[in-house]
């Protein structure tokens, strides 16, 4: 499996007839006035595709946010199931994570860490926490 797409933007949905993944307000940066800060709602958007194979389930997913010393920030795990391929046409899903309030002590770099399958699978994705200048909006 891969993960070719990993977002962060404030709102993501899939439309349950289409299949089809949209995201709205695709961000790498969070400006703050005041640490620590609160973010209202962040959506994290993956898309993991998977091998003809793959269709046994249900797979692992490891989600990790760090900060740039490497402390975390917090982790969670779950399951996820990947469709049947069909026609030959390798399986993919979109796997979406909301986080509401999340708290930022300090501002720095963030990654977020995703492993599927107990590090079968891994990706990535920075956010910058940054204060926010005076007169800047």
């Amino acid at each position: 499996m891969k993960i070719p797409m990993m977002i962060t933007a404030d709102y993501a949905t899939v439309d349950p007839i289409t299949g089809k993944l949209h995201i709205l307000g695709v961000f790498h940066t969070i400006r703050a006035n005041e640490f620590p800060c609160r973010h209202p709602r962040m959506c994290l958007a993956l898309r993991i595709e998977g091998e003809i194979a793959d269709s046994i389930n249900p797979h692992d997913l490891s989600v990790t946010l760090a900060d740039e010393d490497g402390n975390e920030v917090f982790s969670i795990q779950g399951a996820f199931e990947m469709p049947k391929s069909t026609s030959g046409i390798p399986p993919h899903c979109n796997v979406l994570l909301e986080f509401n309030d999340l708290q930022f002590e300090k501002p720095g770099e963030f990654c977020f860490y995703v492993t599927v399958n107990a590090d079968e699978t891994t990706g990535s994705s920075v956010i910058q926490v940054v204060q926010r200048e005076l007169g800047n909006g």
